[in-house]
């Protein structure tokens, strides 16, 4: 005669309902997961539920956690859904602040755009002027806001582009030349020089050839001016190829560095 094994099952009287002994080793053992995944992360960053990997049906078990962590002063709450991992100070005097450069990627990450206007042209040495705003370029209309004391403002990208993309740089000069005339404490004249000897004559020839391709995605004054820099550079067939992609009933401006 086979005698059947039978299950035993524990149960726990946990606020206010039974709960099975399973079931609390299994919420124990996520719960140690999502701790793992967070300690494996670097300090000083900003991070979301994006950056977790979990069934999404524990959604709400994660936010839980997250939640608990804050009260607990080991995460920091930035807004909903995101989460600073406070870094500890090297003199001891508790934890650093969230750093502008950290709120920046964060704020790239989550439009899907990247940093544009005085902030970067202050970076490529365009002008001494420093930012009261931060502009970010997205593809998509996005009203001006406040996050963590920065007012952020945005703008159309001619291009989708990530921020850790190797070729934002070269979409940063083609911003450049298209806000030439209006970026604060500087001259359109002293904007081209500076575009000219800092960030186009040092290119080699791929990347000068990947300017110009990117190039065809902006207004024609921008493939004007470029045209008119790759020539100065002596890059005469690329800046024939700008100057054949501009229709020839175009009605030219004054370029402003002229």
């Amino acid at each position: 005669m086979l005698l059947k094994k039978k299950k035993i099952c524990i149960y726990i009287y946990l606020h206010n309902k039974f709960v099975s002994l399973q079931k609390i080793l299994s919420m124990e053992s996520f719960k140690s997961d999502i701790y793992k995944q967070i300690h494996s992360m670097s300090e000083g960053r900003i991070f979301t539920f994006d950056d977790l990997i979990f069934p999404f049906a524990k959604f709400a078990h994660v936010a839980v956690i997250l939640s608990n962590l804050s009260k607990e002063k080991k995460l920091i709450r930035i807004e909903k859904g995101a989460y600073y991992k406070p870094k500890p100070s090297s003199l001891g005097l508790g934890y650093l602040p969230v750093y502008q450069e950290e709120k920046l990627n964060y704020l790239t990450k989550k439009l899907d755009g990247y940093l544009t206007g005085t902030y970067i042209y202050n970076k490529m040495s365009l002008t001494e002027q420093v930012p009261s705003v931060i502009t970010i370029a997205v593809c998509y209309p996005v009203r001006a806001f406040k996050f963590e004391k920065l007012s952020v403002e945005c703008v159309k990208a001619y291009v989708h582009i990530s921020g850790n993309n190797p070729d934002l740089h070269l979409v940063q000069i083609l911003d450049a030349i298209k806000d030439c005339r209006h970026i604060p404490g500087t001259s359109p004249q002293s904007v081209y020089q500076r575009i000219f000897n800092f960030h186009v004559s040092p290119l080699e020839y791929e990347s000068l050839k990947k300017l110009v391709s990117l190039s065809k995605n902006y207004p024609p004054r921008v493939r004007k001016i470029l045209s008119r820099v790759l020539h100065d550079n002596n890059n005469i067939e690329l800046s024939e190829q700008l100057v054949a992609t501009i229709c020839p009933t175009t009605r030219f401006f004054n370029l402003p560095y002229q």
